[in-house]
């Protein structure tokens, strides 16, 4: 295989998982809308930790 198949390849790779990443990230979104009426407070958790994703805080992001 030369190198332009490879880049091909992991082009295609690229392209079929980046609605499956975006979409993870939207997940925490529509949970929290679907929640707003529901439990106000974890639906305002979930925002926070979006936000807190975005930032690059979390679990393994910078401490404070």
């Amino acid at each position: 295989m030369g190198f332009a198949s490879i880049f091909i390849i992991a082009a295609i790779i690229v392209l079929c998982a980046f609605p499956l990443v975006i979409g993870a990230f939207r997940g925490l979104d529509r949970k929290a809308d679907e929640l707003e009426n529901l439990d106000p407070q974890t639906s305002k958790a979930l925002r926070k930790a979006r936000k807190d994703i975005d930032r690059g805080k979390g679990y393994y992001g910078p401490r404070q």
